[in-house]
């Protein structure tokens, strides 16, 4: 759908639900050519009585549809009732479109083991069901292979359950759109409920709403930080939630689990990160020790949303399959006309606590078993946590004998130097530029006492010592009293850091990126006072160690392990963060090896030489 439609609604700042869907049913209605007299039961249903300034934006809005070529399609209007939830609701319950391609390719590997007579008393649910589109589908593949009616469908096939009034109310209306548009009056009723899927464990759940044959669906979208106290308490009574921070959609494959019948299966798009996530091990445990049969199919970098920066795998369950087998393959352009290859892999060569490692997995157990893991060759550190970087940061106008000057907002202040240090965001380190020029400076409200402990300057010693300082710091108080979402009184004084990460470094660091869309390029630094920001240094005492690391982290063969085994992004890039490389291992050299390692330049000769380590 043209992007202006979206545009146009966006302009109309549309709030009430039943608006909104009158809105659409009529545009939809009109568009189709269908007349209110023909299906008096949905005027009736949506409690219509279309008022005078209504009919304007029903007119209105339908030119706006035809101008961009749209015909509203049961798809467009599919992917209009998702778009009009609104952005704080899409944050609490995660509700994304699902595109058509990827719910027909879920049903059809759900339902085409059964035959038709299966299919008549078939049982099918979508457990976070939103407007419905997984539903409508369900309902058609039944209808096409049984001839069934839709209305008898609906009061006997399909269940859904959503935790927000409008999806359920959305979700009746394209069902009944449906049926209407097949030339079926209303005759039935909706096995549709608005109910929290969490509450699935207490006493008090609907028991029509389990036993399914059949769970298909797009599990909500919302990381551990945005979910709030009362659900996060829900999802701790499930097993699947007790590693990690878990995002909302993980207790969704053991609620799935336990409303499937004991020959059920599953089938869901969503998120990959519980492959090698902390906040996944639980959940890996648990397939692992229910040994059901798993087919994954990882879109790893591919976008298969347009409105959510997210990174899928169609994910399928057979209860009726206890082989301990995992069969894995990758989808990177998002192509689902072509039949996937698997991987044959056994629950008994995948480390739950590691992480699964499947993709390309011989070789990369191999790679993660050959010498010491990179976690616990050499400690890595991320940067400091200033809450306001903006605040802190900064690239010198000018200086003078002992200011540096600072401008901010066309105003210059002076900094003493004294209480500044140098600072560097490695991130850039991915770009072809020297290290020199990504050198700035930190203002650094801290002192280091005779214990080695680092303690914030006190506000006296500040007016006393750095008046400049402390005057601009004044200035951005405002500024600084925002972080942690206006909760800063924890903080040992207003000018604090948010975090006390990384305040204190080893002399001997290692720079690289976070991200990183080629083989990295890493500078080591003996710079004891130096400090990092955004971006990751391996840090240590010993010198060579970080030479060696230097060496190997910098060629062909740890690139080809991120490229296989890390987190991809749709921009070409791939993740170096801890939980993607700290497996990867780093050969035994005796000292002759290692002395023949640090002695040579070219790359070429130092992949040469390291080949044979991890051959």
């Amino acid at each position: 759908m043209d992007r202006n439609i979206f545009k146009y609604l966006n302009s109309k700042k549309l709030s009430d639900t039943n608006k909104v869907n009158r809105l659409f049913v009529l545009a939809f209605m009109k568009m189709n050519n269908w007349s209110l007299q023909q299906h008096p039961y949905l005027l009736e249903y949506l409690n219509i009585n279309i008022p005078k300034n209504e009919s304007y934006d029903v007119d209105e809005f339908t030119s706006i549809l035809k101008k961009y070529n749209c015909n509203l399609t049961f798809e467009d209007l599919i992917e209009l009732f998702e778009f009009v939830i609104s952005p704080s609701d899409r944050i609490v319950t995660g509700a994304v479109y699902t595109p058509s391609a990827v719910r027909q390719s879920i049903i059809s590997h759900c339902l085409s083991k059964f035959n038709a007579r299966q299919l008549y008393t078939l049982r099918v649910a979508d457990i976070a069901c939103g407007c419905g589109g997984f539903l409508m589908d369900v309902a058609k593949y039944i209808h096409e292979h049984t001839r069934k009616s839709f209305w008898d469908i609906y009061y006997e096939n399909i269940f859904g359950i959503d935790i927000q009034h409008y999806s359920i109310e959305r979700a009746k209306i394209l069902l009944s759109l449906l049926a209407l548009n097949h030339g079926e009056n209303f005759v039935g009723d909706f096995n549709l409920i608005q109910a929290d899927t969490l509450d699935f464990c207490s006493d008090d759940w609907n028991s029509t709403y389990t036993n399914f044959n059949t769970i298909v669906g797009n599990p909500p979208y919302v990381c551990s930080r945005n979910v709030d106290e009362k659900t996060k308490n829900k999802m701790l009574r499930y097993e699947v939630c007790k590693t990690g921070h878990p995002d909302l959609y993980i207790p969704f494959f053991q609620i799935a689990m336990e409303m499937l019948d004991d020959n059920g299966n599953l089938g869901y798009i969503t998120m990959n990160s519980f492959l090698r996530s902390i906040n996944g091990r639980a959940l890996r445990e648990y397939f692992s020790e229910k040994g059901y049969d798993i087919f994954m199919v990882d879109f790893r970098g591919h976008q298969i949303f347009r409105t959510k920066s997210t990174y899928t795998c169609l994910f399928y369950l057979d209860k009726a399959s206890r082989n301990r087998e995992v069969f894995y393959s990758t989808n990177e352009r998002g192509d689902l006309s072509t039949k996937p290859v698997y991987a044959r892999l056994s629950y008994g060569e995948l480390n739950n606590k590691q992480g699964w490692s499947l993709n390309d997995y011989c070789n990369t157990i191999h790679l993660e078993s050959i010498g010491i893991p990179i976690g616990k060759y050499c400690q890595s550190r991320h940067g400091i946590a200033t809450l306001s970087n903006k605040t802190y940061i900064f690239k010198p106008q000018s200086e003078e004998d002992d200011y540096y000057i600072l401008e901010k907002n066309g105003k210059l202040y002076h900094i003493e130097k004294e209480i500044c240090r140098n600072i560097v965001n490695s991130n850039k380190l991915n770009s072809n530029i020297s290290f020199e020029s990504i050198v700035e400076k930190v203002i650094y409200p801290y002192i280091i006492n005779q214990e080695g402990c680092v303690k914030v300057i006190t506000q006296d010693i500040m007016q006393i010592k750095f008046p400049e300082t402390y005057s601009y710091l004044i200035s951005q108080r405002d500024e600084l009293s925002k972080r942690d979402k206006n909760k800063t009184h924890g903080y040992p004084t207003w000018y604090a850091y948010g975090r006390t990460q990384s305040l204190l470094m080893p002399t001997y660091k290692l720079f690289f990126p976070k991200f990183a869309n080629k083989p990295l390029n890493c500078f080591l630094c003996n710079d004891k006072s130096l400090l990092l920001y955004n971006g990751i240094a391996f840090v240590s005492d010993d010198v060579q160690n970080l030479k060696i690391l230097k060496k190997i982290i910098e060629s062909r063969i740890f690139w080809d392990y991120i490229v296989t085994n890390s987190k991809p992004y749709s921009s070409g890039y791939y993740s170096i963060s801890g939980v993607n490389i700290k497996n990867f291992n780093i050969p035994q050299f005796t000292e002759e090896e290692i002395h023949s390692l640090l002695s040579l330049q070219k790359k070429n000769d130092i992949e040469d030489f390291l080949s044979p380590f991890y051959a």
